[in-house]
């Protein structure tokens, strides 16, 4: 999967039921570090209020949801699964919970966690980005030209080239492409390239 979706800002929804009031936000977040400083960010502003639960989503493996003293499974995992269904990565979402009196009990807890959620969503702008990888190679000056030729049949682009020693060149790939391209460049170059490094995400 190359194109994923992302919050394109932060946003901030408000619900309120039966007396009890929430506040949800959701963020961008790049890593597990970031959506835990954010979070601990929330904690503090409302210091005061009954629940912070949240969940974030950085990729399909990675991601993390908390109940902050709810009953097991009525806040984290349906803010969660909010964000499943929307498609969303490298998102945090904070729900902050005001008790007002008048206990919600369990399926009332769930419903009232993913609608605030939602809440948060609908004025949330959402963008796409293309997981991508990076690779370095050196190659001779003959065969320079087919690295560039396959880039723009790729949708990749050159991010350093350095011409002191041969040819060094860095490049971005779609996470997906980059094995068809390195096949393509050794059919075209007869295998006259050296693969430095493959990095990224």
């Amino acid at each position: 999967m190359d194109r994923y979706k992302v919050p394109a800002h932060k946003a901030v929804g408000k619900l309120t039921v039966k007396g009890s009031k929430f506040i949800s936000h959701i963020f961008p977040v790049s890593s597990e570090e970031e959506a835990e400083s954010s979070y601990e960010a929330i904690k503090k502003r409302y210091y005061d209020a009954t629940h912070n639960c949240f969940a974030y989503r950085i990729d399909a493996q990675t991601y993390r949801f908390s109940d902050d003293g709810e009953p097991s499974g009525t806040a984290g995992r349906p803010i969660l699964q909010v964000l499943e269904g929307s498609e969303l990565f490298e998102a945090l979402c904070v729900v902050t919970r005001y008790f007002g009196g008048t206990k919600l009990g369990t399926g009332g807890l769930i419903r009232a966690y993913s609608e605030a959620a939602k809440e948060a969503l609908k004025q949330l702008k959402i963008k796409e980005k293309i997981r991508t990888r990076i690779v370095e190679l050196k190659i001779d000056y003959a065969n320079e030209q087919h690295v560039f030729r396959l880039l723009s049949q790729f949708e990749g682009k050159t991010l350093q080239s350095d011409y002191s020693n041969g040819v060094s060149v860095q490049v971005e790939l779609p996470w997906s492409a980059v094995e068809s391209f390195l096949n393509k460049l050794k059919d075209l170059t007869h295998g006259q390239y050296e693969l430095i490094k493959i990095s990224g995400n």
